[in-house]
């Protein structure tokens, strides 16, 4: 009898410990559940909180162009007050900052697209020469910009390991140049600060535009050395008068085209948002047309592309590419 109780006390024992056991995994589980759904909410929260600083961002840029772009007939450039940067600025849960960019001062992708008025396939020719990149981009994005002869290169796309089929059309953003056949993240790497994709026929603004990018709309006649100079540290002030006085006196030949591709004034401006909310951050971006009738929030998009800035004015080196 006392071995049987001693048997039946034993058993009770690892019982209590089971259950004992159980409910500690149960609560752990419970808790970590929890945590998971704060955290899950939190970050919901986070994000809602970021998309409306993002509106207000769009809101302030959309005053500053109207108070500083609209009224003002001075040439747009890389100084002009609505190239101030916004310092960061304390917000509840975190700061907040922005910058914004003249797209006019990139060559625009959707140039290159078929029926688009005058020569722009020269000029991105002369942008590959620059950038010391294969000529043959220029055919692979043409195809890709031209419904008639993307079909030439489906299966190129379809043959790729995630098959995709190619647009055979306009770029809806410059990251879409990352699917066209021969650029490589090397390549995109080069290309990415001085391109941009916007509707066609938009001109080239020469103050705001980078070294290459006036090399390019200049031709092989200006040299690197030259096109620092027009370029003056990135505060050139130039009416386009003046800037087509200053290739003559600098004895470079003027392309008959340059006239028609040319402006001192802008009309795209990227705006970039950094959020900063519980250490986390969120960039933002948005795209802003200033027509007659206001300031117009084109398009927008989060997440960094650190592509899109512009390191250096020189000439990169040479790069490979996949076609």
């Amino acid at each position: 009898m006392t071995r049987l109780r001693s048997r039946q006390r034993g058993v009770a024992l690892l019982v209590a410990l089971l259950v004992v056991a159980l409910a500690v995994i149960l609560v752990a589980a419970l808790l970590d559940r929890g945590e998971l759904a704060l955290a899950r909410t939190r970050n919901v929260l986070r994000g809602e909180q970021a998309e409306a600083y993002a509106l207000g961002l769009d809101t302030y840029a959309a005053q500053v162009l109207m108070l500083t772009h609209g009224a003002s007939p001075d040439p747009d450039t890389n100084t002009s007050p609505w190239a101030t940067p916004l310092p960061a600025q304390p917000v509840p849960g975190g700061v907040i900052g922005a910058s914004m960019r003249d797209l006019n001062g990139c060559f625009n992708l959707n140039n290159l697209a078929p029926g688009t008025p005058g020569d722009w396939g020269t000029v991105f020719d002369n942008l590959l020469g620059a950038l010391r990149l294969d000529a043959q981009l220029r055919a692979a994005i043409e195809n890709w910009l031209d419904p008639a002869r993307i079909h030439d290169e489906e299966n190129f796309y379809f043959a790729q390991p995630v098959p995709y089929r190619a647009r055979g059309g306009l770029f809806a953003h410059g990251s879409e140049l990352r699917l066209v056949r021969g650029v490589t993240s090397e390549v995109y790497a080069r290309l990415a600060p001085h391109v941009c994709a916007l509707p066609p026929g938009t001109k080239i603004n020469i103050n705001t535009a980078t070294v290459p990018v006036l090399m390019a709309l200049v031709g092989p006649g200006l040299s690197q050395a030259a096109a620092q100079r027009l370029w003056q540290n990135g505060t050139a002030h130039w009416s386009t008068e003046q800037f087509t006085q200053q290739l003559t006196q600098l004895h470079v030949p003027v392309p008959p085209a340059l006239a028609a591709q040319i402006t001192d004034r802008s009309a795209y401006f990227l705006l970039r948002g950094d959020i900063v909310l519980d250490e986390v951050p969120f960039t933002t971006w948005s795209l802003l047309e200033h027509r007659q009738d206001g300031v117009h929030v084109v398009a927008r998009s989060r997440g960094s592309d650190e592509a899109l800035v512009v390191a250096t004015p020189g000439i990169a080196p040479p790069a490979a590419s996949a076609l």
